[in-house]
This record gives structure tokens, C-alpha cells and sequence, in this order.
């Protein structure tokens, strides 16, 4: 038997009238941790820019992990209550699997919930394309919550629920969370294009297990934005308006 329906077992003979469990929507809870997560790293440098610079080539890699950076120096300071992760703080490779891992491994305090924020940056055939989009998880895709790898903690909050029920519950915060970010960054990017938000499938959404978006910043392939990427002062605004999108999210 796994460890987790071990635990829950063990739960249910301690406490038979289910006393422990929450009965509330879990992802009502106010946010107490953040997931930053820089997109790819090391030998997988993501999109590059085919425009020349004085510097050399750009990568994804290099621009998602100064952004996250950014993110989490100005949140420290901002709310330094809040438990912030990193699933890479340096230029190394990180799988998926891990980056997931990461996030739904870590301990949350009582009857909080947490916030997966994945960076990352643009690029399509067409050099015109330009301006931020954000991404959240498809509405028709069900996600495991609960199994034998979900913390002890969330165990006792997801055991009310159907897994329906949870799928239901995470779909709606994603789609409050989405808005807010694209709110926010249009409001906060004003010269950058406001793509909306969009529903993909995507294997980092689906596996972190708790409410989250990507939010892909600029097109690398367009000439205009590639400056903008590679200038400290755009990306420091970028993290800004990130943070200000956490923030409300709280």
C-alpha cells in the first residue's frame, strides 16, 4: 500500500469523525508561498534572438532567470512573510518533473495555499509578433492532486473533495489568477501588446498541482522586443509588474 493512502488510513482511524480534515475549498486559503520558476536553463537555452547584438547571441534561459531573480529580491523585501522557492537559482538544466516536484512537495503553513509563477519568453516564424501572453491550464484537463506523493499537509485538505471537485476548485483560481496578471501587466507594460490569456496544455501547469500560470514576457523574434529583453531597466519593469501581480493574487 502507498504511503500516502497509509497516511490517510492512518488519519481516518485517529480522528473517525473527520474533524481534521478542512471542509473548504483549499485554494481559498490565504497565499503563503510562491513558486518562481525561471523556464529552462543549462544545456536547454530555450528560444534565442536571431538579431544581432554587441553582447552575442541571447537565450531564454538567461532572460527567465534574471527576470525570477528580480522577482524574488523585490518580493523579499515587499512581503517578507511569504515563503518564496525557486526552482532554479543559477544557470543549470531542471526538468520538468523536478520543477513540478518542487512545487507540490513543498510544506505549506496551516490552511494556506500557494502560487506556481513559471517565466518565460517568445518566439514565432512571424517577426512581427510582439507583446506578453498568459498561460494557464486547460479547463478539460484533470490533474492528480492526491496520491502517494502529495504532502502529509495537503492530504488533509484535498480528502473532502472528489477529484472532481479539486479539479473544479483549481480551474476557477486559475482563471481569477490568469486575469490578474494580464491586468496587471497591461496595465504596468503599456507599450507592450496584451496577447490574453490562453488555456494550453502544458506538462509544468499540470503537474505542479496547485494554482499557477507561464506567462511568456516578449518575442525574442521580434527586433523591437529583443532590445527590450536585453536592456536591464525593461526586464527590472517586467519584474515589477510580476510582483505587483502576485501581490493582488494574495
Amino acid at each position: 500500500m502507498r504511503k500516502g493512502l497509509i497516511v490517510l488510513l492512518l488519519l481516518g482511524f485517529l480522528f473517525p469523525q473527520g474533524l481534521l480534515f478542512a471542509v473548504e475549498n483549499p485554494y481559498d486559503y490565504p497565499v503563503s508561498t510562491v513558486i518562481i520558476d525561471a523556464g529552462h536553463g543549462g544545456y536547454d537555452p530555450g528560444t534565442s534572438s536571431a538579431w544581432v547584438f554587441a553582447g552575442g547571441t541571447i537565450f531564454e534561459r538567461d532572460i527567465s532567470l534574471d527576470i525570477a531573480k528580480r522577482v524574488y529580491a523585490l518580493l523579499s523585501v515587499i512581503r517578507p512573510d511569504l515563503q518564496l522557492v525557486m526552482t532554479r537559482s543559477d544557470d543549470t538544466f531542471v526538468s520538468l518533473e523536478d520543477r513540478s516536484r518542487i512545487a507540490y512537495t513543498t510544506e505549506l503553513p496551516l490552511k494556506t495555499s500557494a502560487l506556481f509563477v513559471s517565466i518565460h519568453v517568445n518566439s514565432a516564424e512571424n517577426n512581427e509578433a510582439r507583446g506578453f501572453e498568459v498561460l494557464t491550464k486547460k479547463q478539460g484537463k484533470s490533474v492528480t492532486l492526491l496520491n502517494s506523493e502529495t504532502p502529509t499537509g495537503n492530504i488533509v485538505l484535498y480528502s473532502p473533495f472528489t477529484s472532481v471537485q479539486l479539479n473544479r476548485f483549481l480551474n476557477n483560481r486559475n482563471l481569477v489568477i490568469a486575469k490578474t496578471f494580464e491586468q496587471v501587466l497591461a496595465q504596468k507594460l503599456e507599450s507592450s501588446k496584451d496577447r490574453g490569456v490562453k488555456e494550453q496544455d502544458l506538462y509544468v501547469l499540470n503537474a505542479s498541482r496547485m494554482p499557477g500560470v507561464l506567462v511568456e514576457v516578449g518575442f525574442l523574434s521580434n527586433e523591437q522586443e529583443a532590445q527590450n529583453l536585453v536592456s536591464p531597466q525593461w526586464r527590472h519593469s517586467v519584474a515589477e509588474a510580476i510582483v505587483q501581480a502576485i501581490i493582488q493574487c494574495l
